[in-house]
């Protein structure tokens, strides 16, 4: 055998060898990225779950707060309605024809008397004092109110709050359960 064949066949099976080498390499490569590959799709898939968990979380969160604001916002809104209803009682409380009112004023004036024997008026009008003469019962002073009496006893122990003002705010709880019924029922 001649050197030059010599040669050529160490060139030929170093060759053969680096191609044996590189298709390794290739494979080995391949594999490397084929598992990379699906490494990285896992993790992709648990970042992804992950990340629609946490906006379903975030979207409940966010729809119960908005839920509480809106029916907070309502409330409010109600709320300010009944006030509003109960303003427009007592103005037309005040604008009361006077025939009702008087007929008003005397039986509370009445009941005042079967409670109390002695006792004197703090009136809030005109015609409270006039009703209260013709009754005999004693008036002893004015009253800021936009209607109604305050009864008293002589000795200052009894006193009967019967202005308008007072009569709302005993039945308030009544008065604005009837108005939201009427004003919700519709």
């Amino acid at each position: 055998m001649a050197i030059e064949d010599l040669i050529q066949e160490i060139k030929s099976n170093a060759k053969a060898e680096v191609e044996s080498i590189i298709k390794k390499a290739n494979e080995e490569a391949e594999e490397i990225i084929k598992k990379a590959e699906k490494e990285a799709n896992e993790e992709a898939e648990e970042i992804i779950k992950k990340a629609e968990k946490e906006a379903k979380t975030t979207k409940g969160r966010i729809l119960a707060m908005a839920r509480r604001n809106a029916n907070k916002y309502i409330i409010e809104a109600k709320e300010k309605l009944i006030n509003e209803c109960i303003e427009e009682i007592k103005k037309e409380l005040k604008k009361l024809p006077s025939r009702q009112y008087k007929k008003f004023i005397e039986k509370i004036l009445k009941e005042a008397i079967k409670e109390m024997k002695d006792g004197y008026i703090l009136a809030s009008r005109k015609e409270d004092e006039e009703i209260a003469k013709k009754m005999g019962i004693e008036v002893k002073g004015k009253i800021d109110a936009i209607g109604g009496v305050i009864i008293k006893s002589k000795d200052g122990s009894k006193e009967i709050n019967s202005t308008f003002d007072a009569l709302l705010e005993r039945r308030r709880d009544e008065i604005r359960i009837k108005i939201a019924e009427k004003l919700w029922k519709q």
